[in-house]
């Protein structure tokens, strides 16, 4: 009796010092990391993707998040298929979560962003930019870091661009004339107050994501005004961030003639916007 009572004196010590490290380690233990699904759509532009892609992929192997990376090409000619499936190899070796998806048929930037998306039901976040490197990918990261530290998992984060102060975008003056036009045709027709619907970089919280996605039928350049406007009308909520932009050439937007089709796209989601009010 008395040697297990010695024993008892001696282990309850250990015993008790052993249950609050281990109380201390969960306390500091990081919470699991949101999943990120990130996709580049591109069609014919492995040449812009190449310059940007090596950018990107340094960006994300020292950011420290969860994040899945998908070149998704949208119909590309074979001869950039073959380039992209090199690019994919070279990104691989800087950032291992690399994936390039083949759609096979031409369905537009959106259709191209959606189709990805889809592939993954369960990330956390869906975020999409643009291959061409306007959005940087130091800005990418900061928007990304963003949605990682909210403590709201229904909260997007839409990149937009300023005019004016220290994040002004230079631009020629029919294209800022083209931009603030396009804006008031946005609230004038779909009733959606944002700031910029066009800029290409997006992240959508996955639970608001997969809530709407069934009412998603644009897949052309006002896609992600059908997107926002949709969660708009569903409540979800949207952080607009500011962030340094720069133009690239080798646009494949063509101010007049699609404008003419972008304004018929909008008049198609306010109908649909409208529809689903009853």
């Amino acid at each position: 009796m008395i040697i297990e009572t010695d024993l008892v004196a001696v282990c309850k010590p250990a015993l008790l010092l052993s249950y609050y490290l281990w109380l201390f380690l969960l306390h500091d233990m990081p919470a699991t990391l949101p999943k990120f699904l990130l996709v580049t759509p591109v069609w014919n532009d492995s040449v812009r993707l190449e310059h940007f892609g090596v950018e990107l992929a340094k960006a994300l192997a020292v950011s420290g998040l969860n994040i899945t990376w998908v070149i998704a090409d949208d119909g590309s000619d074979t001869e950039e298929v073959v380039q992209l499936e090199r690019l994919k190899e070279k990104f691989s070796q800087i950032y291992s979560d690399v994936l390039l998806h083949l759609h096979p048929e031409r369905s537009f930037k959106g259709g191209a962003i959606y189709q990805s998306w889809q592939q993954f039901p369960d990330a956390d976040y869906y975020a999409f930019v643009d291959a061409d490197g306007a959005v940087s990918a130091d800005e990418l990261m900061r928007m990304l870091n963003c949605a990682s530290d909210s403590e709201n998992l229904d909260m997007s984060f839409v990149a937009v661009r300023h005019f004016s102060g220290s994040l002004a975008v230079d631009r020629s003056l029919l294209r800022k004339a083209t931009f603030h036009f396009f804006r008031i045709l946005v609230r004038g027709i779909v009733g959606l107050k944002s700031m910029d619907t066009q800029c290409g970089a997006k992240v959508i919280s996955g639970r608001s994501y997969r809530a709407v996605s069934e009412r998603l039928v644009e897949d052309g350049f006002v896609f992600d005004v059908e997107l926002l406007a949709t969660l708009q009308q569903g409540a979800w909520p949207i952080t607009e961030l500011p962030i340094m932009w720069q133009e690239i050439p080798g646009s494949k937007l063509r101010l007049w003639r699609d404008l003419w089709f972008m304004t018929g796209g909008l008049m198609r989601i306010r109908r649909r916007l409208n529809t689903s009010d009853l």
